[in-house]
């Protein structure tokens, strides 16, 4: 599981540096470092961070200096595309609804399953 390690922002851009899990034996700690616009709605990419570029980010004083060195880390090299694995259907076929259940709507306001139920805690506001 991915840990955050630093989280620096500066007006609508912040960036993350996560220590994900190892992989093999003897591979070491893995560090990407992302980067989110538009106040976190927008994700930019992220990049590799090996050990040495990993303790001159930790290693900076002030969050100013951490910004200016994750900005030039970000821009020196090419960043990759972040894809979006929190979907794990596919595209809706023909069959939806017959062999699967009906497709709620994601995020914070699907509320009502396929038989009109309120599943959400929050609604009614008791």
């Amino acid at each position: 599981m991915a840990k955050t390690i630093l989280r620096v922002r500066e007006g609508a851009i912040a960036y993350y540096l996560n220590e994900s899990s190892v992989g093999a034996k003897n591979s070491g700690r893995r560090f990407i470092l992302s980067r989110t616009s538009d106040h976190g709605k927008t994700k930019d990419g992220w990049i590799k961070v090996n050990s040495t570029e990993h303790q001159v980010l930790v290693d900076a004083e002030s969050d100013v200096e951490r910004f200016a060195a994750c900005a030039s880390l970000f821009a020196s090299k090419p960043h990759r595309p972040h894809v979006d694995r929190h979907h794990i259907r596919g595209m809706a076929g023909k069959w939806e609804g017959v062999a699967f259940p009906a497709r709620v709507t994601h995020g914070r306001d699907a509320t009502q399953n396929a038989n009109q139920e309120i599943v959400s805690r929050h609604v009614g506001g008791d």
